[in-house]
């Protein structure tokens, strides 16, 4: 497993790279193609077929589109993926259903279009829009059918068909069928690798599951067990000498509530460690900090505005949390470690919450480092978040973790 930790630590971040580089290439190429397609009918107006109304319809409404792909670039570069995936599915409809309107022959060509973006660019629309997003593709597929079909007598009697129209079309439907089939490809390879991810880390969980209990069980043999095993015999001690010589009974009772503290004091720090009873009944605004005051380093908690949440995610995120502390506390050498978490607004995040130190970092690709890391991010994948880690010899270390909207819970 520490072979393949560095693997793991670094694969959030390659896939979160190659979605982004996926989107900017279809942006672009999208953007490319409908420019080309508008110069290309330009040529064709002035020196073939003359003042044609069709082809500069088509030249106006391609241009439109290619106006909204231009600014969905421009947001993808500035790294706001959600909003550009919207704008070009909205650029997408205008012109399938303006296209066809104008020409119906090309009904096939806007069929298609239509669908290219949900594959291609799905995971970056927002979450709470996608639905809608999908039906409104569905109903205007249907549409630019019904369409296509109405228009093509009138279109028939004020047009004559030509090769052109065939070779139109025997160019874009393989090319867009070619696409849209790239696309299907990579989603189900995307799908491949998420599935293989979390088979990954269900067995990285069962192991960490089956080290916890025995990390349990030697805590309790090595600590409260021998505490319990010592007050037996000092109880037993005790008794035997009642009678035979009280004050020493009495000096053997006077020493068994310090010892019988100790074991109290052992049992629930064991218990904390397991599940805190503050994370169960007020939940992370109460655990952490009180994870906060157990550090060596001065450690600030601002959990304040944080609600309740489904018990695996307040788990997650409190286990999550007190590693990461004490991994700063331990190792980081740093003078303050800064732990938030807030309940967000936005459409593609619901909770988040960061570990900041100003210790000396360190490399996240290291073998060592990489194999904490993993258990982490098994433990806020497994309900249902993402971690990522952001640190550098002599810069600090972030521990950054959000869940999509939908955990926060009424109790």
């Amino acid at each position: 497993m520490s072979d393949r930790a560095p693997h793991d630590a670094d694969r959030p971040r390659r896939r979160s790279a190659y979605a982004e580089g996926r989107l900017r290439s279809y942006l672009l190429v999208n953007g490319i193609a409908i420019w080309v397609s508008v110069l290309a009918l330009v040529v064709l107006r002035v020196f073939v077929t003359g003042e044609s109304t069709t082809i500069l319809r088509t030249i106006q409404v391609l241009a439109a589109g290619g106006v909204l792909v231009a600014g969905a670039i421009a947001l993808a570069a500035r790294g706001r993926q959600a909003l550009a995936a919207a704008i070009v599915v909205v650029a997408t409809w205008v012109v399938a259903v303006s296209i066809t309107w104008i020409t119906p022959f090309v009904a096939p060509v806007g069929l298609l279009a239509l669908l290219l973006p949900l594959v291609i660019v799905a995971d970056h629309l927002p979450r709470r829009g996608r639905p809608v997003i999908i039906v409104v593709t569905t109903v205007l597929s249907g549409t630019v059918v019904a369409v296509g079909s109405l228009q093509q007598e009138s279109y028939g009697q004020t047009h004559v068909y030509s090769p052109v129209q065939a070779l139109v079309l025997a160019m874009f439907v393989p090319l867009l069928v070619g696409v849209l089939v790239l696309g299907l490809r990579d989603y189900v390879q995307r799908l491949q690798d998420r599935t293989r991810e979390l088979e990954e880390s269900r067995s990285r969980l069962a192991q960490a599951s089956v080290e916890a209990r025995r990390g349990i069980e030697r805590d309790l043999h090595d600590g409260a067990q021998q505490h319990l095993a010592t007050l037996a015999v000092d109880i037993g001690r005790a008794s035997r000498l009642w009678d035979k010589d009280p004050a020493t009974a009495r000096e053997v009772v006077g020493g068994l509530q310090g010892k019988l503290e100790l074991a109290i004091r052992e049992l629930r720090d064991l218990a904390h460690g397991i599940y805190p009873t503050a994370l169960g009944e007020k939940g992370l605004p109460a655990a952490l900090p009180a994870a906060a005051r157990r550090t060596v380093l001065p450690c600030t908690v601002d959990a304040r505005h944080v609600g309740r949440h489904a018990p695996a995610v307040e788990a997650a995120v409190y286990f999550c949390c007190l590693e990461a502390i004490q991994n700063a506390d331990r190792h980081s050498g740093g003078t303050l470690i800064t732990v938030r978490a807030t309940d967000e607004d936005g459409p593609e995040v619901g909770l988040r919450f960061s570990i900041v130190d100003d210790g000396r970092g360190f490399d996240p690709g290291s073998s060592r480092a990489a194999h904490g890391l993993t258990g982490m991010r098994d433990r806020i994948r497994a309900a249902g978040g993402e971690l990522t880690v952001h640190s550098s010899p002599g810069v600090g270390t972030t521990v950054e973790g959000v869940f999509p909207p939908g955990t926060r819970q009424t109790r």
